[in-house]
């Protein structure tokens, strides 16, 4: 029970702070300010690193017995969010280059 909690509740996590971050992308792209962009790629770089090792133990059984002491199906949700991740992580890197003054 304790596993399958806390799955859903990291799912749900991830999902509210990519959304998030999309929002916030979007109104800082739209306003011009794209060095903001730098700083959600290594807040979201992180958060992928957290969501892989989470779907790392989560996709061994032996582990979620070790952790949890009970087991839960997983699902390709979590998968899909991490790529989700990837692609957020290289716009933001992408769209958060600032351009270079042009010397006299």
């Amino acid at each position: 029970m304790v596993a399958a909690v806390l799955y859903w509740g990291v799912i749900c996590a991830l999902i509210g702070w990519g959304l998030w971050n999309i929002l916030f992308s979007i109104i800082y792209v739209h306003n011009h300010e794209n060095g903001n962009l730098w700083f959600f790629a290594i807040l979201n770089t992180l958060t992928l690193l957290f969501g892989a090792i989470f779907m790392w133990v989560m996709n061994n059984a032996a582990w979620q017995k070790y952790w949890f002491t009970t087991g839960t199906a997983t699902s390709p949700i979590l998968g899909g969010l991490l790529i989700a991740y990837i692609v957020l992580i290289v716009l933001q890197v992408i769209l958060g280059r600032e351009p270079k003054a042009k010397a006299a």
